[in-house]
C-alpha cells in the first residue's frame, strides 16, 4: 500500500522529515506575518510622503494662477488628495496675509508671520534652527492617527522623528507619544520663484519724468506697482530726496536728506506721487524718489522702492 510505503520510508518522506518540513513552513509563515505589519506601515508612510509632496505642487499651481495661496476651506479641493494613507485629513497651515491679494499676495509680500522651529527635545528649549517667512505647511498625523505639530503664535514646532512624549496640537486628541508626523513646508522666497514672480516686490514703474518749460504749468505723476498696499488713506507712502525746481511742489509733500532712515509715520501717503506747479527757473534737477508699502503693519520691515529721476526745465 502507498500509505504504508510512505510511513516506512519507501520512496517518500519519513514522518520525521515531514514534520521538519511542516516546522520550516510554519516558521516562514510566522516570519512573513511578522514582517507584514512593518511593511504595510512603511508603504503607507511612503505613500503619504508622496501625497504631502503632491499637495505642495498643487499649492504652487494655485499660486501661479491666483497670486495667493488657498484658504483652509479651499485647500481640500486644491490638492490632489486631501487625506493621507490612513484616511485622515491633512492639516494645512497657511500664512493669513498670503491668502488674499489685497495684502500683497505672493508676489507683493516680503515676509510672513509663520516660522518653522526644528526641535531636538520635547520642550524645544534648544532649537536646532528656526526658518522664518514660511508661506504654508502641510502635515499628516501618520500612523499614530495623532497630529502632533501645531501652530502657536506663528511658531510651528517640528520635532526629530521618533522623539517620545510629543503632542503640540490641540485640534484632535491630546496624547503624548512618539513623534511620527510627516511635515512639509515652503518659504515665501521659494514660492515666489516657483509661482513666477519677477523682480522686486515693490517697484516704481516710471523710467523718466516729462520735461517742462520755465513759466509754463507742469504736471507729472510717479506710479508704484506691487507690494502690500494700505487698505485706506492711500495705498503707498512717499518720500523724495533732492531739490525740486522753484515753483513746483509735491503731493504728498514729504522730503528728506535720508528717506530710508525717516520713520514710516513721517512719510506722506497716497496712491501716487504728484508733481505740479509752474517752474520759474530752467535746469536739470535730480530727484531720488522712494515708495514704501504696508508689508509690516506693526514694524518697519516694509518693501521699499527707489528710483532716480530727472526733471529737465527748458528756458
Amino acid at each position: 500500500m502507498k500509505l504504508l510505503s510512505i510511513i516506512r520510508g519507501d520512496k517518500g518522506f519519513t514522518l520525521v522529515e515531514l514534520a521538519i518540513v511542516l516546522v520550516i513552513i510554519g516558521m516562514l509563515i510566522g516570519v512573513g506575518t511578522g514582517m507584514m505589519g512593518p511593511l504595510v506601515k512603511a508603504s503607507k508612510y511612503n505613500e503619504t510622503k508622496e501625497t504631502v509632496n503632491a499637495a505642495l505642487s498643487g499649492m504652487i499651481g494655485f499660486g501661479t494662477t491666483s497670486n495667493r495661496i488657498p484658504s483652509t476651506t479651499e485647500f481640500p479641493s486644491t490638492v490632489r488628495t486631501p487625506r493621507d494613507s490612513w484616511n485622515n485629513s491633512l492639516y494645512y497651515i497657511p500664512d493669513a496675509n498670503l491668502v488674499n491679494t489685497t495684502a500683497g499676495g505672493i508676489c507683493g509680500r516680503k515676509t510672513t508671520n509663520i516660522s518653522i522651529v526644528l526641535c531636538p527635545d520635547p520642550g524645544c528649549t534648544t532649537p536646532t534652527s528656526t526658518i522664518p517667512n514660511i508661506a504654508f505647511a502641510v502635515i499628516s498625523g501618520a500612523g499614530n492617527f495623532n497630529i502632533q505639530t501645531g501652530n502657536t503664535g506663528g511658531s510651528v514646532r517640528v520635532y526629530n522623528p521618533d522623539l517620545p512624549g510629543i503632542d503640540n496640537y490641540a485640534g484632535d486628541m491630546t496624547r503624548l507619544e512618539t513623534y511620527d508626523d510627516i511635515v512639509k513646508w515652503m518659504t515665501l522666497d521659494e514660492l515666489r520663484i516657483r509661482s513666477g514672480c519677477i523682480g522686486a516686490q515693490l517697484k516704481i514703474i516710471n523710467n523718466e519724468l516729462p520735461s517742462g518749460t520755465s513759466g509754463n504749468a507742469y504736471s507729472a505723476s510717479v506710479f508704484p506697482d506691487g507690494g502690500a498696499a494700505y487698505t485706506a488713506g492711500g495705498k503707498y507712502r512717499w518720500c523724495v530726496q533732492g531739490s525740486l525746481p522753484a515753483g513746483l511742489s509735491l503731493s504728498p509733500n514729504t522730503t528728506s536728506v535720508n528717506c530710508s532712515g525717516l520713520g514710516e509715520g513721517s512719510w506722506g501717503q497716497s496712491d501716487t506721487l504728484a508733481l505740479s506747479g509752474t517752474p520759474t527757473s530752467s535746469g536739470s534737477f535730480n530727484l531720488s524718489i522712494f515708495a514704501r508699502d504696508n508689508n509690516d503693519s506693526g514694524g518697519s520691515n516694509d518693501n521699499m522702492a527707489q528710483k532716480s529721476l530727472v526733471i529737465t526745465v527748458n528756458p
